[in-house]
């Protein structure tokens, strides 16, 4: 289960839209948490200004009458103090040299702190309350020894400083679904640009030249993008119209020369008196006819690998479809030796040509007719495979060594041991493009039991 996870996961892993994913998360992170922590920490300093404005106020006041009365006058105004709390409550002690209460709502001096400065913080617990409460407290010295300490109740700022702490944690942790939207919807937004820019070119591979890539009218690199991708498929469009009419023009000029050669060969052999030089002339009319076949053939490919042909396909039925195909070259197969057979399910259909598949099919049957020498049976197959259609033919013969198989497919390719077996190197070409054309490729595998199995994914391209 772990295996199979890491296996989806990896490609993921691994894909723009997750490298694009991750910067955008971060940044938003990043940035979003950079603005709360600039918030709270200028939220705490205009707390703690806050405080030591009120405090220095209350301490400044009571240093004025002290400077007018003296620690009588002190005295009186600290109890009438106490005796209208405004919206903070004052926290007051004056104490003499000895450190005995004079006047105040605190019962003594709190210990003494070298590290405060002269604002400080402490927890003591005032005459008229039974709770510890959170001060702001300034301590001052007066010239008589005696002591004034100063300050007022936070535990309501403190309150409020958690309960800012608390949003601005919740904000953070908002944050990160919200990043992970814009991220997602980012991903998405140029994932979609780069898959409609994919799909123009799958169809233009299928054969749509026309087909072109969606500008929105923005003029950003996208469109710009896309603008150079039109211009390149309406050139590329131009250039398959040509090699169209190239491709049509040059069978046409060329059949017809070589079609009058074959006529005058035959009229010469038929003519000729020499036996020898009739032989000769049968030599030249079988050359002639490789020469037609090899022709159609190389122009059936370049076609094939163009695209043309995409407007001709049909849904087939494939039981019915193979069985007619071996039914064709059934007497050909016997002729040689070798038993011909059909196996496809029923119900199984695709979209296909059905004169270049028939054609790329009999190739194969052609090919193993001549090469699975030693062999005596081969089967034309359909099945499905990953979700990809198959088509191919087998057979029971001495297939071919898996170092040489790529060889095997190339244009004019022929291996060593056929190079005696009359042939152009052009049949597993012609299959190879007319599997390209379906959007699928060629393999070339060991059948079960020995022999070789050619197979056309149909498909497997997209």
């Amino acid at each position: 289960m772990r295996a199979r996870l890491g296996k989806r996961l990896r490609p993921f892993l691994r894909s723009t839209t997750f490298r694009l994913f991750v910067p955008v998360v971060l940044f938003q992170l990043v940035a979003t948490g950079g603005v709360l922590s600039f918030v709270w920490i200028a939220g705490q300093q205009s707390v703690r200004d806050e405080q030591q404005a009120l405090v220095e106020e209350l301490r400044d006041d009571l240093l004025d009458t002290y400077q007018d009365g003296g620690v009588t006058a002190l005295a009186a105004n600290i109890e009438r103090r106490l005796g209208s709390e405004g919206r903070r409550a004052p926290v007051l002690l004056l104490a003499d040299a000895q450190g005995r209460s004079l006047a105040g709502n605190l019962s003594a001096l709190p210990p003494p702190d070298p590290a405060a400065g002269g604002l400080f913080e402490t927890v003591l617990y005032r005459s008229d309350s039974t709770q510890p409460q959170h001060m702001a407290l300034s301590e001052t010295r007066l010239p008589d020894g005696a002591t004034l300490l100063a300050g007022i109740e936070i535990g309501r700022d403190l309150k409020l400083q958690h309960s800012f702490e608390q949003a601005l944690v919740a904000a953070l942790f908002l944050a990160l679904p919200l990043a992970m939207l814009v991220a997602v919807l980012t991903s998405r937004l140029v994932g979609q640009r780069v898959h409609d820019m994919a799909q123009t070119a799958h169809r233009v591979g299928s054969g749509a030249f026309d087909a072109r890539v969606a500008l929105d009218g923005s003029g950003d690199a996208f469109d710009e993008l896309a603008g150079e991708i039109n211009a390149m498929l309406a050139r590329i469009e131009t250039l398959v119209g040509e090699l169209r009419v190239v491709a049509e023009g040059l069978a046409h000029d060329l059949r017809s020369p070589v079609t009058r050669l074959r006529s005058a060969l035959e009229q010469a052999a038929l003519e000729a008196s020499d036996p020898a030089a009739e032989a000769a002339m049968n030599r030249a009319l079988a050359e002639a006819d490789t020469l037609t076949r090899i022709l159609a053939t190389a122009l059936q490919i370049g076609r094939a690998e163009a695209g043309i042909g995409r407007e001709r396909f049909e849904e087939a039925a494939l039981d019915g479809f193979l069985e007619d195909l071996a039914a064709l070259y059934e007497p050909y197969a016997e002729e040689e030796g070798f038993t011909l057979a059909a196996e496809a399910p029923e119900g199984l259909s695709v979209l296909l040509h059905r004169e270049l598949m028939g054609q790329a099919l009999g190739n194969l049957i052609d090919n193993a007719v001549k090469y699975a020498g030693g062999g005596s049976a081969i089967t034309l197959f359909a099945g499905k495979s990953e979700g990809q259609v198959v088509l191919g033919v087998r057979d029971d013969g001495p297939g071919i060594p898996e170092a040489q198989r790529e060889a095997a497919l190339q244009r004019f390719g022929r291996l060593d041991p056929t190079r005696s077996v009359a042939g152009s190197g052009l049949g597993l070409a012609l299959v190879e493009a007319v599997a390209k054309l379906h959007d699928g490729l060629v393999e070339l595998a060991d059948a079960p039991g020995g022999g070789l199995e050619v197979r056309l994914l149909l498909g497997a391209r997209e």
